[in-house]
């Protein structure tokens, strides 16, 4: 059968749907007559594979997958599903010995040309120098060399990354390492580490268990370290008796044998996912003696940064125990060049993006330190340590203080103030009950008074009636009412805000830029030239774009983390038709942030609100249609209606 035929089955096999001759032929870059040509030929040689009706062309799919030769596997089709493939297959094809892998033989085996395996082949051999491994070539055959941990590592995370397109779970798991009761290892390691009073979440457990039988997998193939990446290295008794009982159960389950080397990383790995639970023991007193005096200086910096920039109440003893067993692990992680990934990075980054920024300056607060960078994944699991102490602080804004007028009756009044507090909590914060409307005058102003008597209009104040019984319907008045409060008060303050740290000089739209670098050149020296920032500002910028991007879906929010500008700005640029290439992104709205220390509230406030609502496409397009500053903010300010 020809190339341009496999290729056909599969494009069809992968897509999984009705396809149409011009989507075919767009996908093999030849006619719609070429593709009538080799669905035929098609046909001929394996009848009523291919259906065609109105709706395009149909393959049934398991018949194809039986012709290529790969039962329920998709195989690659995009450059960087290409790339992982070969990847995995050169970490793979070492098995008893360094064996070489023919290129033509891998074009054949995937149906694409030998020019665009070597066109795939730079690509490969630049995401293995981020693992220090080398792609040695003779003619056309490779080879893979480098350290075992390091394949191992790498083939972890492509594996993950290519698990997190279709939801990682156990059962995929086992697709792809069918000869392994992944269940079974799962229920061994819970059942160890409850044990041992250690814990590992469920977002990592499923990474722990790829990690482990990759080790596995490799040990059987007979695949093993060549010798200790680390001399004198030292465990706790406890952490050596748990890896010990975890690997005495996986060698009686799945007849493996790991040697003393082996043992070491089983039980680093297992240091790197798992964290301590007996919570009852540990206080502020005694977790230095866990996590060593080293850890606790870390931490000491970390918390006086949480509390000087973000106001974080790190008296909160829960908290700050909890947070100091989680930097012990990730800097286990950082020395042993291990990365827990994240499912929840994205949406953690899209919907908590103050949350995320706070995380990303404790990420480089560590990196300060240590030395170490550390990856989106990480910094995702430091904000969700912090992200409910950072939302306390938020919510203090959401407080609706309120005044009850109850003409005096008994205790009535003492009822309906503890039925209002079970109901509503902190939410509502009731200042004082009167008895009388002229009471209202002298009271210093609420945001609300809830009454059992009717209010004049005069007294132009926000107010709710109410039955002295306090009903279901009367429990949602009041809701509807604290909830249009708040969004009026937000609506305020983001637009007194923004009033403050606008400037018409700062608004541009549908500039032509090639890059994210011509972007943030073109905006920053703008700020500099009107005395905002200084002239290392550009390289700030870029700083914080190191450590994680400031895209969110089409949003950038370019920033500095020094706050030392001059003064508080923000720079607005809005491409309606064009959007800005930025990294894997395409842009339409970039906010350039210059953040005064003094003024850091106003930007926390701004970037917080700003983000989430402008990640809404109906209220982007609203946005992209502005023309100038005040009509963006008007905007901006619309969009919560």
């Amino acid at each position: 059968m020809k190339s341009k035929c496999t290729q056909l089955i599969k494009i069809m096999l992968d897509n999984g749907d009705w396809m149409t001759a011009a989507q075919l032929a767009n996908e093999l870059t030849v006619s719609e007559r070429s593709v009538k040509s080799y669905v035929a030929e098609i046909n001929y040689q394996e009848k009523g594979l291919i259906t065609s009706s109105r709706k395009g062309y149909s393959i049934d799919m398991a018949r194809a997958r039986k012709l290529l030769g790969s039962p329920g596997k998709k195989l690659p089709q995009t450059s960087k599903e290409r790339v992982n493939y070969i990847i995995t297959r050169l970490i793979t094809n070492d098995v008893g010995g360094d064996k070489k892998t023919d290129l033509y033989e891998l074009a054949d085996e995937i149906y694409v040309s030998y020019e665009t395996i070597k066109k795939d082949i730079v690509k490969v051999k630049k995401r293995l120098m981020e693992f220090e491994l080398i792609l040695a070539s003779v003619n056309s055959y490779v080879t893979l060399e480098g350290q075992e941990l390091d394949k191992r590592k790498l083939l972890s995370l492509i594996l993950y990354e290519e698990f997190s397109d279709n939801i990682m779970s156990l059962e995929i798991l086992e697709k792809e390492f069918p000869d392994y009761n992944l269940e079974l290892l799962q229920t061994i390691i819970r059942k160890e580490c409850n044990r041992f009073h250690y814990f590992v979440n469920e977002y990592a457990l499923l990474h722990l268990v790829l990690d482990i039988v990759i080790g596995m997998d490799r040990i059987k193939k007979k695949r093993t370290f060549g010798k200790s990446r680390k001399e004198g290295r030292h465990f706790g008794i406890r952490e050596q008796e748990l890896a010990q009982n975890i690997a005495d159960e996986i060698e009686r389950n799945f007849q493996i044998r790991y040697s003393q080397i082996e043992m070491e990383e089983l039980t680093i790995i297992l240091l790197s996912h798992l964290m301590k639970v007996d919570f009852a023991t540990l206080n502020s007193d005694n977790i230095e003696g866990i996590v060593g005096k080293k850890c606790m200086a870390i931490v000491d910096e970390i918390m006086e940064l949480l509390k000087k920039t973000y106001y974080i109440d790190t008296n909160n003893k829960d908290f700050v125990v909890k947070f100091t067993l989680h930097i012990k692990n990730l800097l286990m992680r950082l020395e042993n060049r291990y990365t827990t990934k994240n499912p929840l990075l994205s949406h953690i980054k899209n919907t908590c993006p103050l949350i995320f920024e706070c995380a990303v300056e404790v990420a480089d607060k560590l990196r300060q330190v240590t030395q170490y960078d550390i990856k989106e994944d990480e910094i995702a699991y430091i904000a969700l340590h912090i992200g409910g102490n950072l939302e306390t602080q938020k919510s203090k804004r959401k407080i609706v203080s309120c005044i009850i007028l109850f003409p005096q009756y008994y205790d009535f009044s003492n009822k309906m103030v503890e039925k209002l507090k079970e109901r509503f909590g902190e939410r509502l914060g009731i200042k004082t009950v009167i008895t009388a409307i002229d009471e209202i005058k002298a009271m210093e102003k609420a945001d609300l008074v809830i009454s059992t008597i009717p209010l004049p209009d005069i007294m132009h104040i926000e107010w709710v009636m109410v039955t002295p019984f306090l009903s279901s319907g009367d429990f949602q008045i009041i809701e509807d009412k604290i909830q249009k409060i708040n969004l009026r008060k937000i609506k305020a303050r983001l637009k007194k805000h923004l009033m403050e740290i606008s400037n018409p000089k700062f608004f541009y739209k549908n500039m032509d830029f090639k890059n994210k670098q011509e972007t943030i050149r073109f905006m920053t020296d703008i700020m500099i030239k009107e005395g905002y920032v200084n002239n290392s500002y550009y390289d700030e910028v870029f700083d914080r774009e190191k450590r994680a991007s400031t895209a969110f879906g089409h949003i950038a929010v370019p920033h500095s983390m020094k706050a030392n500008a001059n003064k508080t700005g923000m720079f607005v640029l809005l491409n309606e038709k064009k959007p800005l290439k930025w990294d894997n992104n395409y842009i339409n709205i970039v906010l350039l942030f210059a953040i005064n220390e003094d003024e850091r509230e106003i930007f926390h406030d701004v970037y917080d609100n700003l983000i989430v609502l402008l990640l809404e496409k109906q209220n982007a397009a609203k946005i992209t249609g502005c023309n100038t500053y005040i009509e963006f903010i008007e905007a901006v300010i619309n969009c919560f209606n």
